[in-house]
C-alpha cells in the first residue's frame, strides 16, 4: 500500500504524523508513504502552483490511501477532490481533524466542507454533539484520539524518581475575541485562580497570557513539554471543549508518557477510556480538583513513581505516533470494507 499525507502546518512540523506513519513503512506493513505540506507551499509558492504541485506528485505516485489534515481556508474546492478520487490507483481519502470545529466561535469554513463531503472517512478528535454535526455531512467517522507528537524528544530518564515540582499546568490563557471565548477557557482562568490560591507553593504555570497569576513561570518550548512534565509529581490541566465526548488534548499522552500524573477536568467518556487507571483523576469541581490533588500529594514518592511507570507504560501501549496512526488506518479500512494492515 502507498500512503500520501498532506499534513497541515509548516514544512517538517508534524513530527508525530511523519514518525506514525513512518513506522509503518520501516515494519513492513505499507510500501511506502509520501507527504507534501500543502499549507505551507501555498504561503511559499502561492496557492495554485502549490496545488498544482500537489495533484502532480499525486499522480506521479498513484496512492492506494489519501490523509488530508485540518485544511482550514485553503482554496480547495470539488475539482481538487475529484482530481484525487480520479486518479487510476482509486485511493481511499480520509480527512483527519484534530481541532473542534462546528460551534459559532469556531465554524467550519467551506474548504472543510467541501473536503469532509467528499472524503470516505473522516477522523475526528471528540464525540457526542460534535461528531453528530459532522455525520450530518459525511457519517462515516471515526474516533482517533490525540497522541505525544513529540515523543522523538523522548530520552532517558524517562520517568524520574525525584521532582522539583508538585503540580504543574501547560496551557495558554485564552482571552475573548470578537467571535466569543473558546469553550472551557473561562473554565480554565477560574482553575488556574483556584490552584494559585490553594496550593500557592506547589503549582507551576507555564503559557502565555498569565502575567499576574500565582505561580506563572511563563511560556516553555513545545519541544521541552516532556522536561517539564518529567519533573512534576502531577499534571493538572482544564482542557478546551468540555461539552465535546471523548476529548483530551496532546498534552494528556506526552504528561504520561513523561511519567507524570494526570488530574483533569472530566469530559464526558472519560468513565470509559480511563476506567480503572490509578494515574488520571478527572474532576467536576476545582474543589474535587483540589481534594484530588491534596490525596495524592499525601502519598509517598514511591508510590507516586510507580504511578508515573504505569502512566509512561499506558501511554506507549495507546498514544504513541506509531500506535494511534495504525489504529487510525485499520479503522478508516474497516469501516468502508477493505483489509486492514
Amino acid at each position: 500500500m502507498k500512503i500520501l499525507l498532506f499534513p497541515n502546518g509548516a514544512e517538517g512540523w508534524q513530527t508525530g504524523i511523519e514518525d506514525g506513519f513512518n513506522s509503518l513503512v520501516s515494519t513492513g506493513r505499507v510500501e511506502s508513504v509520501d507527504w507534501f505540506y500543502l499549507g505551507d507551499q501555498c504561503q511559499k509558492v502561492g496557492a495554485n502552483p502549490a496545488i498544482r504541485a500537489a495533484l502532480e506528485l499525486a499522480e506521479q505516485l498513484q496512492p492506494d490511501f489519501i490523509v488530508l489534515f485540518h485544511v482550514g481556508k485553503l482554496p480547495l474546492n470539488r475539482e481538487f477532490m475529484d482530481r484525487l478520487r480520479g486518479l487510476k490507483s482509486r485511493p481511499l481519502i480520509v480527512y483527519d481533524e484534530g481541532d473542534m470545529y462546528g460551534s459559532w466561535s469556531k465554524p467550519l469554513t467551506p474548504t472543510m466542507k467541501t473536503v469532509i463531503a467528499s472524503s470516505d472517512v473522516v477522523s475526528v478528535r471528540g464525540l457526542g454533539p460534535f461528531r453528530k454535526k459532522l455525520a450530518s455531512i459525511n457519517p462515516k467517522i471515526i474516533y482517533t484520539p490525540h497522541h505525544a507528537d513529540i515523543a522523538r524528544f523522548d530520552r532517558e530518564p524517562y520517568v524520574l524518581a525525584e521532582r522539583s515540582m508538585s503540580t504543574v499546568l501547560i496551557g495558554n490563557r485564552i482571552k475573548r475575541s470578537l467571535r466569543g471565548r473558546m469553550p472551557g477557557a473561562s473554565g480554565r482562568e477560574d482553575f488556574v485562580r483556584y490552584m494559585g490560591k490553594d496550593f500557592p507553593e506547589r503549582f507551576a504555570l507555564h503559557g502565555n497570557g498569565w502575567d499576574g497569576f500565582a505561580g506563572n513561570l511563563g511560556p516553555v518550548d513545545f519541544q521541552k513539554q516532556m522536561d517539564t512534565y518529567r519533573d512534576s509529581w502531577i499534571t493538572v490541566a482544564y482542557e478546551h471543549y468540555p461539552a465535546v465526548s471523548h476529548y483530551f488534548s496532546n498534552r494528556l499522552p506526552i504528561a504520561l508518557l513523561s511519567g507524570s500524573l494526570y488530574v483533569c477536568h472530566r469530559h464526558d467518556g472519560y468513565e470509559e477510556i480511563f476506567k480503572g487507571l490509578d494515574f488520571i483523576f478527572p474532576f467536576d469541581s476545582n474543589a474535587e480538583a483540589g481534594d484530588i490533588i491534596r490525596y495524592l500529594l499525601s502519598m509517598s514518592t514511591k508510590e507516586l513513581y510507580e504511578r508515573g511507570l504505569r502512566a509512561r507504560e499506558h501511554s506507549l501501549r495507546h498514544y504513541t505516533p506509531q500506535v494511534v496512526w495504525a489504529n487510525f488506518m485499520n479503522n478508516s479500512l474497516r469501516l468502508v470494507g477493505r483489509d486492514e494492515i
